[in-house]
């Protein structure tokens, strides 16, 4: 019997296909995204973002209640993070040009939490390298483009102290049985491992303490941070909190195929300081392609998009719905090759990562103003 992929927020086990995603959801407890939830969300926010079309984003948890909200007039804020364990790649940065698509399209703040403490707990990563990573990161992300007045970058080791006060509060309520089934964690995994879910729950109602009332928060996040917020919606309302909202996105797949990019593996991923002749070169002798073995079965059979990585990337990048539709049906007929779809895709990657270099630069100079600030928020 061929054992089903396992996921934790740090290790994704076996070969993850596309048709476990759906199962997966359901078994979290997660419900899909479908097309009354996206016309409902076009209606709203005046558009649909790609990754929703292309079900990269696919499902939720009380996304109908934050926006039965919202056309209330009660703004939701955004909250998402990353653990800055070393570089980052195309897998990393993607979701967060979805989260700024939502602060845009709906006028709301944002929380990006930097877990620089549970890469500390988790992985062989040494304090200096940290600090590194820290910083590199978070100006990789800003490098999206988010709006500075409306931006607040909570970084753990140097917010603790506000942290660590609604942190405890939220560990009171999480038992070690219930950690243990829901992580997997045995007796000799150190204690800060069972502590951390209670510090990465605190930005899902740190508004709400800041503000002296009840504001709820959407959190984009991928489906391996499921475990964590699954605790946090069980806490936070014997805090007296809402339960945070939720919309899930699946793994930007490894060049390779399959999975998700690697932070350890360059070749299984296109990295945000590749250069163009990099990135083309990796498309060309590493891309998991839907072709065929040979330009003439190509040209009779066609190729499957479905499963292409080159052809995935593209329509993550390529805002023009019609124009993905279109280049889909050259591969797919095979009127396009497998070559000139990696070519396509490596340009359209070349565009994006150009883009993240030059605004990067601008971003550094105004690095401080994204910090958290509390007296902000209140």
């Amino acid at each position: 019997m061929t054992e089903k992929p396992g996921i934790t927020p740090w290790e994704v086990s076996n070969e993850l296909k596309e048709t476990d995603y759906d199962r997966i959801a359901n078994e979290f407890g997660a419900k899909l995204i479908d097309g009354q939830m996206i016309s409902r969300i076009k209606k709203i926010a005046g558009e649909v973002h790609p990754f929703l079309t292309h079900r990269i984003f696919f499902s939720h948890r009380d996304l109908d209640i934050a926006l039965d909200s919202y056309e209330k007039g009660n703004k939701f804020y955004l909250y998402t993070g990353r653990g800055p364990s070393g570089e980052m790649h195309l897998g990393h940065l993607l979701p967060f040009v979805f989260t700024k698509w939502l602060q845009d399209r709906f006028d709301v703040d944002l929380i990006v939490q930097i877990t620089d403490d549970e890469k500390y707990l988790f992985r062989d990563v040494n304090e200096r390298d940290l600090e590194k990573y820290t910083k590199q990161n978070i100006l990789d992300i800003l490098s999206v483009g988010f709006r500075p007045e409306k931006t607040h970058v909570l970084v753990d080791t140097h917010h603790s102290g506000l942290l660590y006060n609604q942190a405890i509060k939220v560990s009171k309520h999480i038992t070690a049985s219930s950690v243990k089934a829901v992580f997997g964690f045995s007796d000799s995994d150190n204690i800060g491992k069972y502590f951390f879910t209670s510090m990465q729950s605190v930005p899902a109602f740190i508004m709400s303490v800041l503000k002296g009332r009840n504001v709820r928060c959407m959190i984009p996040y991928a489906i391996d941070q499921d475990p964590h917020f699954k605790l946090s919606r069980d806490v936070l309302p014997k805090l007296g909190y809402y339960k945070p909202s939720s919309i899930i996105s699946k793994f930007i797949p490894s060049l390779k195929g399959g999975g998700k990019m690697s932070s350890s593996d360059r070749t299984t991923g296109i990295y945000l300081d590749d250069d163009p002749k990099t990135v083309r070169r990796k498309l060309m002798k590493y891309a998991f392609s839907g072709g065929r073995d040979t330009a003439e079965e190509q040209r009779k059979y066609g190729a499957n998009p479905d499963i292409d990585f080159a052809f995935n990337v593209y329509r993550m990048l390529e805002p023009d719905i019609g124009k993905t539709s279109r280049v889909y049906e050259d591969y797919r007929s095979g009127k396009m090759l497998s070559g000139e779809m990696k070519g396509l895709a490596a340009d359209m990657i070349n565009e994006f990562l150009a883009r993240i270099q030059s605004q990067r630069e601008i971003v550094e100079k105004d690095y401080d103003s994204y910090m958290f600030d509390p007296s902000k928020l209140q």
